[in-house]
């Protein structure tokens, strides 16, 4: 890892709590919206989205951690990060998009 990389890891995972903090607004907007509206509950696939964000940000301390300590492991390959970083953060983004749409597509139709 470069010094630049050492320096700015943290800001990986500010942004991927970010994202957190995000996604778990709209579970609280959409659950209230739902009880509004009658609808069934979708608003549980917020917490399985979620979850796999935070594996992935798990994820990504563990892989910044082995990176800035120098040691050459498994964890550093692209089979670890893909398993255990993109594909968590990709299927959780993607399930809480999936929900996101289903309460608020209805805003897109009025206009």
């Amino acid at each position: 890892m470069t010094v630049e990389q050492v320096l700015t890891s943290h800001l990986g995972l500010m942004a991927l709590v970010g994202t957190l903090y995000l996604c778990h607004l709209l579970q609280t907007f959409s659950r209230r919206m739902g009880a509004v509206t009658k609808m069934p509950a979708y608003h549980n696939w917020f917490h399985v989205g979620n979850s796999l964000i935070a594996i992935a940000s798990l994820s990504y301390i563990v892989q910044s951690s082995a990176a800035m300590a120098g040691v050459p492991t498994r964890i550093l390959t692209t089979t670890f990060a893909v398993w255990t970083f993109h594909l968590p953060l990709a299927l959780g983004v993607g399930i809480n998009l999936v929900t996101t749409l289903i309460y608020w597509v209805w805003i897109i139709k009025e206009q």
